[in-house]
């Protein structure tokens, strides 16, 4: 019987953390860093993005463009890394999971550095919006819930998006409330209700974001 100690994940009893000696250190250690800086800075720079520069985009787009990158970084993990390249042993049910990881924290990390690079330090302008619709979500503690407001949020255009807002902008609007999840062809076929203020910021690359919503 193999030693306890003795697994995929601890071979020869070795810390899973530690360098392999039957390796060169140096790649070991880059490899290393450049792991520790898309785990962990992907996600960091994906919420800097999202929360100080959030595209202002359909919501279709995000859903879309989100799910094609994971895809596409899932699928040229095989390309990247090998199945030399994960411990002697590993299940396929992990190896499977650290590629699907690898592509969402990829994908975090491109959205960090693009929605950073397109909205840092640019202008930021305001314009009127047509608002149709309001909800927001379950939670039992009103404080903790998450407004949001149905907005055709660009000029001469159908579309409606549903946006984060301030609570007491949402207080303050009399609008119809709406199921949350509601189609967003329903959304669009309500007349508007109600107007709002956008701060819209000027993106570097083009793609507008989202600075804030308040009352005309």
């Amino acid at each position: 019987m193999a030693h306890t100690q003795d697994v995929w994940w601890r071979p020869q009893g070795r810390s899973p953390f530690a360098l392999d000696p039957t390796k060169p250190r140096a790649p070991q250690i880059a490899s290393a860093i450049v792991q520790s800086c898309v785990i962990f800075g992907g996600p960091a720079l994906g919420l800097v993005a999202i929360a100080r520069y959030p595209f202002l985009i359909e919501d279709r787009t995000i859903y879309f463009d989100g799910i094609a990158s994971i895809s596409f970084w899932f699928s040229s993990s095989f390309l990247m890394f090998s199945d030399k390249s994960f411990p002697r042993g590993m299940p396929m049910g992990l190896k499977l999971v650290f590629r699907a990881g690898f592509g969402l924290c990829v994908t975090f990390l491109l959205l960090g550095i693009g929605g950073i690079a397109n909205g840092y330090r640019m202008p930021v302008i305001e314009r009127g919006a047509a608002v149709v619709a309001k909800h927001e979500t379950r939670e039992r503690d009103p404080a903790r819930r998450t407004h949001y407001l149905a907005i055709r949020a660009w000029p001469d255009s159908k579309t409606v998006v549903e946006l984060g807002a301030p609570q007491d902008v949402y207080d303050r609007l009399d609008l119809p409330v709406t199921a949350i999840g509601t189609p967003e062809e329903a959304l669009e076929a309500m007349p508007d209700a109600g107007r709002v203020r956008l701060a819209v910021g000027q993106g570097r690359f083009g793609l507008e974001w989202l600075g804030g919503i308040g009352l005309p």
